[in-house]
């Protein structure tokens, strides 16, 4: 016997709602995780679990959203099955199933600046890259990647439970359980920007996010992915400074050069909260393997470190715009390329158009 046909939309609200839903963000405590959080709640969604490893950060976040019978602040390691596991054990027991896992949590991972041509020797550039310890190089991997798997594998049976419960994931069905990665344009990117793991990381979440497309729906289960271009995070934090922008999560627009970003700024909150909104509600019930480029077109037109938008980072460091080490040091703006001992100028370097 065939499924009925849903019913047709009557109205455009319905369309974009998650009114009942109950989601689990990791790394929900700051930055596009936060986003999320804040979105899903605004839009009717009844519970939603933060977690992340800095308990003081994610409460923080909950008190800001100030929604206390929504979000849920939660201890996680994503990193450690046991850790996986135990939360599993409080949504079992609080709510007993889920709807929506975004598998979220990222860093950045060790920063060894691009070469530059003519300036750059190969053996510089070879010692740079053998004082990263490998311990630090397969840790970002640890968290962007083998998380991710196994966060989707922890939460399974949640999921399984949330389309039982709404007679979801059957075929004619709407609305169905689902997983969502945050991965990142860098994973497209083969011109690494100074993040050597962190591309290749970020490539592997993306590939993750494909094959749980082909495996979860055996269960009624969906799976999407969303890559970020540049957003107010911790990893972006040095760029928000350098462009004159806030970190206290108001939704303001952050300009950037056009040289950097074709649209000429930086996302906003109501740009995820789209995105997270579109792939959670009835509108993109039909998306399954899909990977969302957002990004204002940053990857269509990444330049490479004589790009303007690098030597006005470099001229903006000079001037003290934002702190280093021995601005000094930096050399002629011809002849840039990041003082050697100073982390906020590899780091920015690391996110310049490259």
């Amino acid at each position: 016997m065939e499924a009925s046909a849903p019913a047709p939309v009557k109205n455009v609200e319905d369309l974009f709602s998650v009114k009942g839903l109950v989601a689990l963000v990791t790394g929900g405590g700051t930055g596009i995780g936060l986003m999320m959080a804040r979105a899903l709640a605004a839009a009717g969604a009844s519970r939603v679990y933060i977690v992340g490893r800095r308990v003081d950060v994610l409460q923080a976040a909950a008190s800001s959203i100030n929604r206390p019978s929504v979000i849920v602040p939660l201890y996680c390691d994503v990193t450690s099955r046991v850790s996986l596991e135990s939360v599993v054990s409080v949504v079992e027991t609080d709510v007993g199933h889920l709807h929506l896992l975004v598998c979220n949590a990222g860093v950045g991972g060790p920063q060894v600046r691009p070469p530059v041509p003519g300036v750059t020797g190969l053996e510089e550039w070879r010692d740079e890259q053998m004082a990263v310890r490998c311990e630090d190089f397969n840790a970002t991997f640890e968290v962007n990647s083998t998380s991710v798997w196994f966060t989707a594998m922890a939460f399974l049976k949640l999921l399984d439970e949330g389309n039982k419960r709404e007679g979801w994931g059957g075929k004619g069905a709407g609305v169905s359980s689902q997983v969502v990665v945050t991965s990142s344009i860098a994973a497209f990117n083969k011109s690494a920007p100074g993040g050597w793991a962190y591309g290749p990381s970020k490539a592997a979440a993306t590939h993750i996010a494909k094959m749980l497309s082909v495996v979860l729906p055996t269960w009624g289960i969906r799976a999407n992915c969303i890559c970020p271009g540049l957003f107010p995070s911790e990893m972006a934090a040095p760029i928000v400074q350098a462009a004159g922008g806030s970190m206290t999560g108001e939704n303001t627009t952050i300009p950037l050069d056009k040289t950097m970003v074709p649209l000429g700024r930086m996302g906003d909150e109501t740009d995820m909260a789209g995105q997270i909104l579109y792939l959670a509600s009835r509108a993109g019930a039909y998306l399954n393997g899909n990977t969302i480029v957002v990004d204002g077109g940053r990857l269509v037109d990444w330049r490479c470190v004589d790009s303007p938008s690098f030597q006005e980072v470099v001229r903006l460091l000079r001037l003290g715009v934002v702190p280093c080490c021995s601005p000094a040091d930096l050399g002629d703006v011809g002849q840039a390329r990041p003082h050697r001992d100073c982390r906020l100028c590899d780091h920015m370097t690391s996110l310049m158009p490259c």
